[in-house]
């Protein structure tokens, strides 16, 4: 019997082949240049607030549906299928680190586009899958694209109070931005907005690798996978337990239950599932209990049992020291061919071998 093609796993090859052969080159190394020219931040911090809810927000009667929208952590809002929002908020908190101190505002993130006083933009920076759209009223070029697509994205992100534009005037987001604090207290102010600062040693912080950003994962994982990578870089930092497997090296693990999955992270089986794809990619590694199947379900189920453990995660080392296009189409090509989530036999995904 013939193996059924999974369509939206070409969609994601064809659009990720574009992105290499296009925008993600471009981003990758100005990223990798307002790094080195910045002040290197080891990590980039992000206020544990954008991903996790301060306070438990209540059960869900279904395991695929999260909490309504509106009543997620910020990470959890942006989880569309097509939005530009979390991505490119995500690399504004990488930017603002590389120029500006720890507990300090950045005073003037970058415009949309070049101008006559600085070549760093968001044009720049991000990469997008941006199409011409032919012939017609509504015709734009590919750059034209670009520039509404990362416009929108900051429209939404204004409409959150994630940042203003630098006029006061709301929607004037072409003529500069300024960022405002991840937590989201500036909802809670009133009139008044919070300016964003690099978060301070004192603060609750998760922590991404450099990597993530300048070597293109940001542009190369789903909305969904980041998500889910936010929420795991939480999990192990805050709930992590360091054990050390017999003749092995210590390692970090850790495990989230359904119901602080969707009450704290606001985040559903779909983006639970992420895990796969993850460890496809030599991100995470993931331990399963040998009961546990893994779709989830478990093996000899009753309902008074007390052992029924969660995967174990951990982050691979030097995960994210890999050219991330690369990875994952790799890992896509496989799926396509195999519709299976697993590495090539060739050990091609190892960390250190691009």
């Amino acid at each position: 019997m013939a193996l059924e093609r999974d369509g939206k796993v070409e969609v994601r090859m064809e659009q990720l082949a574009a992105l290499m052969g296009n925008d993600l080159p471009e981003a990758v190394r100005k990223a990798r240049e307002i790094y080195e020219r910045g002040r290197k931040p080891k990590t980039v911090r992000v206020r544990r607030s954008f991903v996790r809810l301060e306070k438990f927000g209540g059960m869900v009667e279904n395991e695929r549906k999260p909490l309504p929208r509106s009543e997620r952590p910020f990470s959890a809002q942006m989880i569309t299928p097509k939005g530009l929002s979390l991505k490119l908020y995500l690399v504004m908190l990488f930017a603002a680190q590389c120029e500006a101190a720890i507990g300090k505002e950045w005073p003037q993130p970058y415009p949309i586009e070049p101008n006559a006083q600085t070549t760093d933009s968001w044009e720049g920076l991000v990469a997008t899958v941006a199409k011409y759209a032919g012939p017609g009223v509504q015709a734009s070029s590919v750059r034209t694209n670009k520039l509404r697509q990362i416009t929108q994205a900051m429209k939404t992100l204004e409409g959150m109070e994630l940042l203003r534009s630098a006029t006061g005037v709301k929607g004037q987001v072409s003529r500069g931005v300024l960022l405002l604090c991840e937590n989201g207290k500036s909802k809670d102010t009133g009139a008044a907005s919070i300016a964003y600062t690099v978060p301070a040693d004192a603060e609750l912080f998760l922590e991404i690798p450099v990597g993530f950003f300048t070597n293109g994962w940001i542009y190369a994982l789903t909305n969904s996978e980041i998500a889910a990578m936010l929420m795991w870089f939480d999990v192990l930092k805050f709930d992590g337990m360091k054990v050390t497997p017999e003749g092995g090296t210590p390692m970090i693990l850790g495990f989230v239950l359904s119901n602080v999955r969707h009450g704290f992270y606001g985040l559903g089986r779909d983006a639970y599932e992420t895990h796969r794809p993850l460890e496809a990619f030599g991100v995470l590694e993931v331990h399963r209990h040998w009961k546990r199947y893994d779709s989830g379900k478990w093996m000899d189920f009753k309902e008074e049992s007390s052992d029924m453990v969660c995967h174990r995660v951990t982050l691979q080392d030097g995960a994210f020291d890999r050219e991330a296009g690369a990875v994952v189409h790799e890992v896509l090509r496989r799926r396509d061919a195999t519709n299976e989530w697993r590495q090539p036999m060739s050990g091609f995904l190892q960390p250190g071998r691009l």
